[in-house]
């Protein structure tokens, strides 16, 4: 006599997010949105003057090439602060809005003063 052959392991049910944990996810996407408005608006702006730059001839290759380095620095500043040994007990929505916090300021001042100047 052949066994049956054995059922499949039924998939564990969903978690729920808890509500603490979804006010958590709304708070930070909440505290990144104006970081990436106004980095988006610098992105604008430094694509206007790379256009702008080229269109009196000159080679905007150097001006984008300085914009993306001190993009690259930024992310990589974040990515060790997001990774450092201090962090690594808090859990990773929690440590997004915290560098959430610590890059408000950046873009938000430059844009200022870009605009403003």
């Amino acid at each position: 006599m052949i066994p049956a052959p054995l059922a499949p392991n039924p998939a564990p049910p969903a978690t729920h997010a808890g509500p603490a944990r979804t006010r958590l996810v709304v708070l930070t996407a909440l505290i990144w949105c104006v970081p990436f408005a106004a980095l988006g608006m610098l992105g604008f702006m430094v694509l206007m003057a790379a256009l702008w730059g080229a269109a009196s001839g000159e080679s905007p290759a150097a001006f984008l090439l300085g914009s993306a380095g001190v993009v690259a620095a930024g992310v990589a500043v974040l990515t060790a602060l997001y990774r450092a040994p201090f962090l690594r007990g808090m859990s990773p929505t929690g440590r997004f809005a915290l560098l959430g916090v610590v890059v408000w300021p950046f873009p938000v001042v430059v844009l200022a003063g870009v605009l403003h100047g």
